[in-house]
């Protein structure tokens, strides 16, 4: 089980990467075309990482998002009648997402079209803001998740409640 405290997070991170940087590469062999042997460093890891980054830069921005997803779980239990305001954060968060990703493309095609005059520190920059649409995007859409997730549940209970005053 992952422990939600994030300093826990990233001390578990920690131990997991140490444990795993000597294992991070594996050598293989490879023939070319001529059929000749040769050695291939490939990285063993390959893809996105499991969590991002900003998870832990950002803890307490995480930790509202986390009070965010206790607060729906919440709301369904003890006032299941005042739950719409839920679908309403939703929807906003879904049009908040679908912004964020129109701007994110506009953004990296901008970029793109600086070609070789895009320097080192716009590449940083550019870095960053990738990652923070991504760690926004993430967020808003586990909340967007769970919120369906508590809806179906919400929509089965006044179902099986109904059945049951009949």
């Amino acid at each position: 089980m992952k422990p939600t405290n994030p300093m826990a997070q990233l001390e578990q991170w920690k131990a997991n990467h140490k444990a795993t940087s000597n294992n991070e590469t594996k050598n293989e062999s490879v023939k070319n075309t001529q059929g000749n042997a040769r050695s291939e460093v490939k990285s063993k890891y390959q893809g996105k990482l499991w969590a991002n980054p900003l998870a832990f830069q950002f803890a307490q921005l995480t930790r509202q998002f986390k009070l965010i997803l206790d607060s729906n779980r919440k709301c369904l239990e003890v006032y299941p009648d005042d739950f719409h305001h839920k679908l309403k954060m939703r929807d906003e968060m879904m049009d908040l997402i679908d912004r964020l990703k129109a701007g994110g493309k506009l953004f990296n095609a901008l970029a793109k079209t600086q070609g070789v005059t895009f320097c080192r520190d716009n590449q940083a920059t550019l870095k960053d803001f990738n990652q923070a649409n991504g760690y926004l995007i993430h967020k808003f859409e586990e909340v967007i998740t769970q919120i369906n997730r508590l809806n179906i549940e919400r929509v089965e209970g006044e179902k099986l409640q109904e059945v049951g005053n009949e």
